[in-house]
């Protein structure tokens, strides 16, 4: 079982890992070892598990040995029987189904007009005040027409028959225990066994109720979906563990949790960097200069927005969660003409005065756990900013703005792929392995070559305001985009959400919001020169906080050189610009021709006095990169993400009566053919064999989609779904492709 942890192998462990691969069930681990005796340590014990109980397993912990005789540590896991008690969320929660849309439109309007016409907005005062006042309009509305969803209950809904069943058995129960006659006690027993079966019954047709959107005739996308997330496993809501430990305080309530994370991330994370070197002195002080002259500056003409635009970009909302205000994105779409004339006269105010309401500033963030972290430790999650729908409407259209600014005059880099139209993670993975290859194995080939995979500590998060709003300045933006970003960067504050629980409010003192449409691009921005002191010889990619160098050399001493000259100038340009990068986490891959041989001169380069060493392979932007460029790690990387992918196709398929085959075939495309055909372009160079492996789980996907046979033959599945094979599929998007680009 070394796929899963263990550094041995046997004919059973074997047997057991081409189930797990087959998708029959699937392994669940916290990644740690579950036995140890003396100073051997080993991963012995898992949790098998197959759907759909395995959507609802979480909370995986492996716990210390109990006793001195037995070396395995004890594995937990929490499955959800009921419901407990917890306060109200502090977002609102709206059923939207059954909302009463003419009504919320006309209450709306009513409302709206109760502002004064007269009323001018000329200071910071006047738009606090008009934003409260649009912000409970909308608010008054929504509590007349949209009524508020009430909690899932996740007990399974009892028919009338098991109602009258339950009520005759406590009538029978209370009568023995009254009586204590024979007979009673007889009668009781006997409607506890027709409860249990009409139970089972009712659990049977809500299954199979809820696996009938797969029986459609036609493709219903709501319901269809639905089906599949109730089992797919992303959408496993985070749970957290009992004790939480940060300075040596350990939290066990939901409300002191989120106090222990809101410390945490006020203390370490978003805090204002130290002033380390001259230079932020000068910019500290260029930064006050800045604030000071646009504060005495009155506004030029500007290009105010326009009402078309406002309901362009209102068009393109999507239905994501709400912010403190509990505004939600479906009842800004539902608007009417007066309301954009009032969201339109907001916007401009903002832009004319350049001052962003605190509400807007204001966040609830929640948080996910990072892939194979200690959830008991606080810098294991990532933190999600939830912010005002309404403040998120105006960053949208600032963004589009400040984009038209920058692309006009080129000042975004040109390998800076990530957050950009027409481009894609794809494009500096072609980029390397392009140069990788010619180097290495072109007729003129170099015989080496090596990549470095940087990772930036919390990058979105360290991002230091002065010196963005400095960089922002050199770039000679309007006045009145300049007056926005520096309002949006001052003064903001959030709160951690936790199981419903708010923590105490704090202060942002650096980065930018993650959930604010402006961030991925003020990032870029603060990031645009990063590689501008890094040698010609040396080439870079930037998909927004992954950035990666790589060049080539004859010999391993000349490539160390270039590698280590290379990194020294990231270095000194991340030293002054206070970002801090991880040594631990970066990664290096030497390409060589010979793989196995053993040089005199290793290539080993130094970040902040650690050595780092080449792996044999490394994971850069969703793709396995191997030193010898055969892709076999990351086939076996596709194989091991499709194995669940593939058990939760045969259990749709299996548990559905009759299922569409055309709906089947749908979600196959969507949760399956995407993981394997995902970096077909740089798939096309390799041989024949990934292409059969590649092939094979398509294969299998098609089979367990559809419930046929595994002896069903490739010929027969190609003729009853015409779904080409997979290399003529990315072929096929690559042609595609490429003529978008062109026509473009």
């Amino acid at each position: 079982l070394y796929n899963m942890g263990s550094r041995r192998t046997n004919a059973r462990g074997r047997q057991l890992q081409e189930v797990i691969n087959e998708g029959y069930v699937n392994c669940i681990d916290d990644n740690s070892t579950t036995f140890k005796k003396n100073d051997y340590e080993e991963k012995l014990d898992w949790i098998l598990a197959s759907q759909p109980l395995l959507s609802l397993i979480s909370n995986v912990q492996t716990h210390p040995t109990i006793g001195t005789l037995s070396g395995h540590k004890p594995l937990t896991f929490d499955i959800p029987i009921g419901t407990e008690p917890k306060p109200a969320s502090p977002r609102l929660s709206l059923n939207f189904k059954v909302a009463n849309c003419p009504k919320f439109r006309n209450k709306l309007n009513e409302q709206l007009m109760l502002w004064n016409k007269n009323h001018s907005i000329n200071s910071e005062l006047d738009v606090e005040e008009y934003t409260s006042f649009i912000t409970n309009r909308i608010t008054a509305a929504t509590q007349e027409a949209i009524p508020t969803s009430k909690h899932l209950n996740t007990n399974i809904k009892l028919s009338e028959a098991t109602k009258h069943l339950i009520q005759l058995k406590h009538k029978t129960y209370r009568t023995w225990k009254k009586t204590g006659e024979d007979s009673e006690k007889q009668q009781y027993y006997k409607y506890k066994v027709l409860l249990t079966n009409s139970l089972r019954n009712d659990r049977k047709n809500n299954f199979n109720k809820l696996m009938s959107s797969l029986c459609q005739k036609k493709m219903y996308s709501d319901s269809v979906w639905l089906t599949v997330r109730k089992f797919y496993n992303k959408r496993i809501k985070q749970t957290y563990v009992n004790n939480i430990k940060y300075n040596d305080v350990i939290a066990t309530s939901d409300k002191e949790k989120a106090d222990l994370f809101a410390d945490y991330f006020q203390n370490e994370v978003y805090v204002k960097p130290p002033d380390t070197i001259p230079f932020h002195q000068q910019v500290t002080r260029q930064m006050y200069n800045i604030k000071n002259r646009s504060s005495n500056t009155k506004l030029n003409k500007w290009k105010k927005i326009t009402i078309k635009e406002v309901k362009w970009n209102i068009k393109q909302l999507r239905n994501s969660s709400c912010g403190p205000d509990n505004i939600h994105n479906r009842c800004i779409k539902n608007y009417t003409e007066l309301f954009i004339q009032h969201l339109t006269k907001l916007f401009n105010s903002i832009l004319n005065i350049g001052y962003i309401p605190n509400e807007w500033k204001k966040a609830n963030i929640i948080l996910l756990l990072k892939p194979n972290k200690d959830k008991q430790h606080p810098s294991s999650y990532r933190p999600i900013s939830l912010l005002s729908c309404l403040g998120k409407l105006l960053e949208k259209i600032m963004k589009q703005r400040l984009m038209v600014i920058l692309d006009k005059r080129n000042i975004l880099p040109e390998h800076q792929a990530g957050f950009r139209p027409k481009k894609s993670t794809l494009n500096n993975i072609i980029r390397l392995t392009k140069y990788a290859k010619h180097h290495v194995y072109g007729t003129d080939r170099r015989r080496h070559a090596a990549v470095i995979l940087f990772d930036i500590k919390a990058a979105f998060d360290s991002v230091w305001h002065d010196g963005l709003i400095y960089k922002l300045n050199e770039l000679r933006l309007p006045q009145y985009v300049m007056n926005y970003l520096m309002s949006f960067l001052q003064n903001r504050f959030a709160s951690i959400e936790i199981e419903h629980n708010l923590s105490k409010t704090f202060t942002l003192n650096s980065g930018t919001p993650q959930g604010s449409p402006l961030s991925p691009l003020l990032y870029i921005v603060y990031t645009a020169d990063s590689m501008n002191g890094i040698p010609d010889h040396t080439e870079h990619g930037l998909f927004a906080d992954d950035t990666a160098l790589w060049t080539s050399s004859n010999t391993t001493t000349s490539l160390n050189s270039r590698l280590q000259q290379s990194i020294d100038a990231f270095q000194s340009w991340c030293k002054s610009w206070k970002l801090k990068l991880q040594p631990t986490k970066t990664e290096l891959v030497h390409f060589t021709v010979h793989p196995r041989r053993t040089f005199k001169n290793p290539i080993n380069v130094k970040i902040e006095d650690t050595i780092i060493k080449p792996s044999d392979s490394t994971r850069y932007l969703g793709i396995i990169i191997d030193k010898r460029l055969n892709w076999r790690s990351h086939i076996h990387h596709i194989e091991s993400k499709i194995a669940g992918r593939i058990s939760l196709l045969r259990f749709l398929n299996r548990t559905a009566y009759e299922p569409n085959d055309k709906i089947m075939l749908n979600i196959f495309k969507s949760i399956a053919r995407t993981i394997i055909i995902y970096g077909y372009p740089i798939l096309l160079t390799a041989n024949d064999k990934i292409w059969e492996r590649l092939q094979i789980m398509q294969n299998k996907a098609i089979r367990a989609a559809l419930g046929l046979p595994i002896y069903t033959s490739v010929q027969y599945i190609n003729r009853i779904t015409n779904i080409p094979k997979i290399k003529e599929y990315a072929v096929t998007i690559l042609q595609r492709y490429i003529q978008t680009a062109t026509s473009n």
